[in-house]
């Protein structure tokens, strides 16, 4: 079996439904794995640290096929059941000159507030 076949089907049976948007295109829907980075302490590049102990879960990994360049899109969002997120930065990972996966980092965006029906 060829490796980009592998990770075709890896993704569609191990990964979630999303739907991607982005600036002047049409949504798209892919399989792919989104994970919860799960930064310790450090958790921007400015040098702002936590509580000793404290895990940020906003930032999630994402690995998806080479046919959603997120790495190309401008203004990216994902949609996963309730969730969606943001592309910090997304780059292509290629073996033998294929593209096999996308790779990216994305933040959490704030969901809508509710007034809980008051």
């Amino acid at each position: 079996m060829r490796r980009a076949a592998f990770v075709r089907r890896m993704l569609r049976q191990y990964g979630s439904i999303l739907t991607v948007t982005a600036d002047n295109a049409e949504p798209k829907t892919v399989h792919a794995l989104i994970q919860a980075m799960n930064y310790k302490n450090k958790v921007s590049s400015k040098e702002v640290w936590m509580p000793e102990g404290y895990f940020d879960n906003s930032h999630f990994s994402y690995i998806g096929p080479p046919e959603c360049r997120l790495d190309q899109m401008r203004g990216a969002v994902l949609s996963c059941s309730e969730n969606n997120y943001q592309v910090i930065r997304a780059q292509s990972v290629e073996v033998g000159n294929q593209i096999l996966y996308l790779w990216a980092v994305l933040k959490e965006l704030p969901g809508e507030e509710t007034d809980g029906g008051f």
